[in-house]
């Protein structure tokens, strides 16, 4: 296939920017990729997808123009999706390194034009089986693994940089295997062969992706060495196979798991309860007859890369999930199943056993774990905020990955977490019902001065300091608090009372 056949055919929905001179390069394959350096999983010849998620100023698209030259890709096509058009400095920067630029239509979605350069590119090798023939007829990843293997006449296995299996052919043993999730971490460029210390020889391939992160990837595992030119071809086109799988299964993530989100943020906001919510993750496929556990993850980046990765994280448990991104990192909400891998109840011990596993390279480096402890999904909304302070606490530790489970907690926050919501809103309402009527109705200021008072311990001056008033303004506000609310704030328990209910309305 050319560039130019692409063109020229109005259901791609491609429009030339740059490089008109250079449309009769032969496209030999296509990666998808949010990675401003994606050299390392490029050989040559690719059309690169990109949504441009990586772009901030001119010099990311200087810094991703060069990779694509370097790599000797046949051209790039930018999505519209994020940024509306492809940035005039990165048509520029394309034309400076002479990387071919289309724009892809925002009605033309990127699998639709990853599966029509994928029928009709066909590597180089022996007359066989076609991989991704198979998967445009619908065939899943352990059949086109059988296909494989049949035709290699050897094993081969899907693996995810979390450390699982995602799909087999024979066995791989678990010291090779991570030994293999190392050095797929660490490699700077794939196709890539490894010597394990078992002395066994495998081949590692690149799995085109749209996640943005490494940490969230798969790569394809092959036994032996890449010498041979029709072993080469094969592996080429099932990493091209799976690769078309993972992207298909990306989308269906990312579509359930945009109601998921919206039902944790109601209930984060109090817009919704623990029972409604629950209900709603049962219609996603969670089963919530027993009990939950919520884990927190944060990247130090996109929450979309936060939630890939522990979707990936997830689906190595072998329990039932679902798994939203968040305003900042991701939620995965676990279900109980007799047969998973790893027992609900040992959930938070095997997160610290295999992400610790995993602290190689920069790509843990500011990852940040929270877990809950068991709850009922009456308890779902207390699961979820012990998740998330646990992640806070989680990242004030050093290391590469930081995990916090409701062990480690050791504050009123595990008290608050273990009442049910309508007793919480009932006791919120109760102390504090009063002044956030007051402020409505007259917009003072009321609740966030005592919020102040109470953090300041008391200290008139400091409190007033901080609110910028005088202190008698300040006298005269607190009094208004107790007129209000019938409560001494002299008093102790009473400050214990409404710093309880302060921490509750968040």
């Amino acid at each position: 296939m050319l560039l130019g056949d692409l063109l020229d055919d109005p259901r791609m929905g491609l429009t030339l920017l740059t490089g008109g001179e250079r449309l009769d390069r032969v496209v030999r394959g296509v990666y998808i990729t949010d990675l401003i350096d994606p050299r390392r999983y490029l050989q040559g010849g690719e059309l690169v997808l990109s949504g441009l998620v990586w772009h901030r100023d001119p010099s990311d698209s200087e810094e991703f123009a060069a990779s694509l030259a370097d790599a000797g890709v046949a051209a790039l096509v930018a999505g519209t999706a994020r940024l509306g058009r492809a940035p005039a400095d990165l048509v520029r920067a394309c034309a400076r390194h002479g990387v071919p630029l289309f724009e892809l239509s925002v009605n033309v979605s990127f699998n639709t034009l990853f599966e029509h350069v994928l029928g009709a590119v066909r590597n180089e090798r022996t007359p066989g089986r076609d991989l991704v023939t198979d998967v445009a007829a619908g065939a899943d990843l352990p059949r086109v693994l059988a296909a494989a293997a049949a035709e290699l006449g050897t094993d081969c296995w899907v693996c995810s940089a979390v450390g699982a299996v995602v799909a087999e052919h024979g066995r791989l043993p678990s010291s090779d295997r991570r030994t293999l999730v190392r050095e797929f971490l660490r490699a700077e460029r794939l196709p890539r062969t490894v010597l394990t210390d078992s002395g066994r020889i495998y081949v590692l391939w690149p799995v085109s992706s749209g996640t943005e992160s490494r940490a969230a990837r798969w790569f394809l595992v092959l036994p032996g060495d890449q010498a041979d030119r029709a072993r080469e071809a094969v592996g080429n086109e099932l990493a091209t196979a799976v690769a078309l799988l993972r992207s298909r299964l990306d989308e269906g993530r990312q579509v359930s798991g945009r109601p998921v989100g919206t039902a944790l943020r109601a209930l984060l906001e109090g817009s919704a309860g623990s029972r409604e919510v629950a209900s709603r993750l049962a219609e996603a496929g969670l089963p919530t007859e027993g009990a939950l556990c919520v884990v927190a993850l944060e990247t130090g980046g996109r929450s979309e890369s936060a939630a890939d990765v522990l979707r990936e994280i997830a689906a190595a448990t072998g329990l039932p999930s679902v798994t939203a991104p968040m305003e900042t990192g991701a939620l995965a909400v676990f279900g109980e199943r007799v047969d998973a891998q790893v027992e609900l109840a040992g959930l938070a011990g095997w997160l610290r056993g295999t992400l610790g596993e995993l602290e190689y390279g920069p790509f843990w480096l500011g990852v940040s774990v929270g877990v809950s402890d068991l709850a009922e999904p009456s308890g779902l909304r207390g699961a979820v905020e012990e998740a998330r302070y646990t992640r806070r606490l989680a990242e004030q530790r050093d290391g590469r990955c930081g995990i916090a489970t409701a062990e480690d907690l050791v504050s009123q926050q595990v008290l608050l977490s273990a009442v049910p919501d309508e007793l919480r809103n009932s006791y919120r309402q109760r102390l504090l019902g009063g002044l956030l009527a007051y402020d409505r109705s007259h917009q003072s200021d009321l609740v966030n001065t005592l919020r102040t008072f109470l953090e300041c311990s008391g200290s008139w001056s400091r409190c007033a300091q901080l609110l910028h008033v005088h202190v008698n303004t300040l006298r005269y506000r607190i009094r208004r608090v107790e007129e209000i609310t019938g409560r001494d704030l002299g008093d102790f328990p009473t400050r214990v009372d409404f710093y309880l209910a302060l921490q509750i309305s968040g």
